[in-house]
This record gives structure tokens, C-alpha cells and sequence, in this order.
């Protein structure tokens, strides 16, 4: 934080975004939550063969295990956390530093988060969505 940061917005902050946590439900018709969610899956499979659990011989046992775990950790996180920065406080022309608010750091922070966790966003929730429709018990219309 600059020193003209700490002087011009140090009593009247900017806006910033927010952070929110939430279940994301796909309102589409199964049989397409059903082929997104296997595509998902096989990426993810795929990835985690590729990744941690290939044969080279630089990777053990105990670090393919640590790989397929923060995967998971990484896929949980960007399931449940919705960061949404505030758009109208990015600085100049949405990358250029303003030199007077601390806030635009903030949310170019937080604009640099929301893409760091899309790609997990785009494989956990039709994966999760069509394990909820596979495996939720249905009603029976009486």
C-alpha cells in the first residue's frame, strides 16, 4: 500500500466485492448433466493420470497420493467459493493501478482469484450435479 493510498482512502474505503459460499445447481436436463458431468469426470481422471500417477521416475507413491489430494482440496475449493470482485473499482481502465485507493488492489486480487479457481469450477460442478441426480433418491408421485 502506497503512502497515497493510506492518506486519500484511509477514512472513506472504495467498494469492494465479496466472497460467498454456496451450493452452484445446474437447472439443465439430465441427460446433458449426465454427459457434462462424465466428460468432467474423465478430464479429471485423465488429469490426475497424467499428472500424479504417471510412471516417470521422479514421482513415488507418497507423492502421487499428495498430488490427487490437493487436486481434490483444489476441486472442493473452487466448488464452494464464489469470489465476485467489484468491477466498477479495478483502477484505470480495469488493470492500471489507481495510485490513490487501496481497494482496486483488492479487487484485482480478487478478479485474480476468480480466474485461478475456473477451471476447477468448470469440472466440479457437473460432476457433483450428476452424482446428485444419480444418487439422490427420487418421489414417487402418488
Amino acid at each position: 500500500m502506497s503512502i497515497f493510498e493510506w492518506f486519500f482512502e484511509r477514512n472513506n474505503p472504495g467498494p469492494t466485492g465479496s466472497v460467498e459460499t454456496y451450493h452452484h445447481k445446474l437447472y439443465w436436463p439430465r441427460i446433458w448433466i449426465i454427459i457434462a458431468g462424465t466428460a468432467a469426470l474423465i478430464a479429471f481422471l485423465f488429469f490426475i493420470y497424467c499428472i500424479p500417477l504417471n510412471r516417470l521416475e521422479a514421482f513415488e507413491g507418497l507423492n502421487a497420493c499428495l498430488g490427487i489430494l490437493f487436486s481434490i482440496a483444489y476441486l472442493v475449493a473452487s466448488y464452494y467459493i464464489y469470489v465476485k470482485p467489484d468491477y466498477n473499482n479495478m483502477g484505470f481502465l480495469g488493470f492500471i493501478d489507481n495510485p490513490f485507493k487501496y481497494t482496486d488492489d483488492v479487487n484485482r486480487f480478487m478478479l485474480f482469484f476468480q480466474i485461478i479457481l475456473l477451471p476447477g469450477k468448470i469440472i466440479s460442478i457437473p460432476i457433483v450435479n450428476m452424482f446428485s441426480l444419480l444418487f439422490t433418491p427420487r418421489r414417487l408421485n402418488n
